[in-house]
């Protein structure tokens, strides 16, 4: 990797290994007590950072918006134009709600951009999260416990360095898209964390709560069954919601329609303000990069735009169209398969883990076509990250994504995940990275002069 910050840190650790290693142990007992819990158990995490320099930083700033500027072009093409509409194929009801203002001007509140980045221009994107974006809670306790480390005092010798903090900065977002919705400033309103009970995202939850109390807010974890709506107000048991921060998805919410019918009333009857809308389900199903790569159905993108989305969206179409079918088969290295809609790495199959026979016969049991992609294969750029062994450092190549959280269009911060297989979607099997942006002293003293 062509990055001083990192190779400072590669040669701090080799100058003292021993102490480093007793300095790992230190960190991996304030990850222990963190609140950076999946599933109820700690995250692996990598002692080594990733290193991100002016140039680093200023390349995602275009990238967020550059991408969501032709990302909020989609949306406002859906909410206008009845046969652009079409190529999504929305359930009728996926549709209605999508057609509900939010009473707000952002589409997609949240999300983050997950993509291959390789200190580049020559980078990837992998998916879209706009619908219940998380990972928050993975990367800035791990980060914060790195931070406190004596390997990066030894480093803050040489460079400014800080994380992206990811939870305050998100609340007043938050708190900015309910002032819009209700005219009101400085509010103060009643909040749901809205999730399926039993999801492995609650330690997110649980600190978002703490910090929107510590800001006087009235604050509950709710599961969207347990919302009752009265005269005009949605309720978590007695107390009147203003509020939702939405975290369950918009496939789940249609596919439990029945059960969570209060809160869609209150929707739609523009009784509480929620964050994110179902609108931004648009560009979270992963139809999107097929659509997007299409040029006929994107003609109000501009040309630079359209160069964008041809050198940054890999080839995706829907295995129903018969050239990505065959092309999938005669190619299978080459190729993944993907669900539209779901999350994780939930039917996610990669070509280079089949034999021929078997690739071919998976494609043809897809029954519904229709809901699946096919998408070109993209070798993940590679890192080398430190560990230790009878207290000895040594050095193992991972595979890294790169996710960009967006608040409210902006980039607000980092997240990596790092594994020896592809990296593609799930956290399962993989370790998360803590992310540091790193000023070089010299060259601010340099560009004082």
């Amino acid at each position: 990797m062509k990055n001083k910050a990192y190779r400072s840190f590669k040669k701090e650790i080799q100058r003292k290994p021993k102490s480093y290693y007793e300095d790992f142990l230190k960190v991996c007992a304030k990850v222990e007590v963190s609140s950076a819990k999946f599933n109820g158990k700690t995250l692996p995490f990598q002692y080594q950072p990733m290193f991100y320099a002016d140039k680093d930083i200023k390349r995602f700033e275009y990238i967020t918006t550059t991408l969501t500027n032709i990302l909020k072009k989609v949306v406002e093409q859906y909410l206008k134009d009845e046969n652009f509409r079409k190529y999504f194929g929305f359930s009728e009801l996926m549709h209605d709600l999508i057609m509900i203002d939010p009473g707000y001007s952002m589409p997609f509140p949240i999300a983050r951009y997950d993509l291959f980045y390789n200190f580049d221009e020559d980078y990837i994107f992998c998916e879209f999260n706009s619908d219940g974006t998380s990972g928050m809670n993975e990367s800035n306790p791990i980060e914060e416990a790195v931070f406190s480390s004596n390997i990066i005092t030894a480093l803050s010798q040489k460079y400014n360095l800080s994380y992206f903090e990811l939870f305050d900065s998100w609340i007043d977002k938050l708190i900015s898209f309910y002032e819009e919705f209700s005219g009101i400033s400085q509010s103060k309103p009643n909040i749901a964390i809205m999730d399926w009970q039993g999801v492995s995202t609650i330690e997110e939850f649980k600190v978002f709560s703490s910090l929107l109390k510590k800001r006087s807010c009235n604050v509950v974890i709710v599961d969207p069954r347990e919302l009752r709506y009265d005269d005009r107000r949605l309720y978590f048991e007695d107390l009147p919601i203003d509020l939702v921060y939405r975290r369950a998805l918009t496939f789940e919410i249609c596919e439990h329609q029945d059960e969570v019918k209060p809160l869609l009333d209150a929707y739609q009857a523009g009784d509480v303000c929620l964050v994110g809308p179902f609108r931004s389900h648009i560009i979270h199903d992963k139809q999107i990069f097929s659509i997007l790569r299409d040029e006929e159905k994107t003609a109000f993108l501009k040309e630079d735009e359209r160069e964008f989305v041809r050198k940054h969206i890999p080839y995706t179409k829907k295995l129903s169209e018969p050239e990505a079918e065959e092309l999938a088969k005669a190619n299978k290295d080459d190729y993944i398969l993907k669900p539209t809609d779901r999350y994780g790495s939930k039917g996610v199959h990669i070509g280079r883990d089949y034999e021929d026979e078997e690739w071919s016969l998976l494609i043809e049991c897809i029954e519904k076509k229709e809901t699946y992609l096919v998408q070109k294969f993209i070798e993940p750029p590679q890192v080398g990250c430190v560990h230790f062994k009878k207290e000895l450092p040594y050095w193992e190549k991972y595979n890294y994504i790169t996710g960009l959280f967006v608040y409210d269009g902006k980039f607000a911060g980092l997240y990596t995940r790092t594994g020896k297989e592809y990296v593609i979607a799930s956290v399962t099997g993989c370790k998360i990275m803590p992310n540091f942006y790193a000023k070089s002293k010299k060259k601010e003293k340099e560009d004082e002069r």
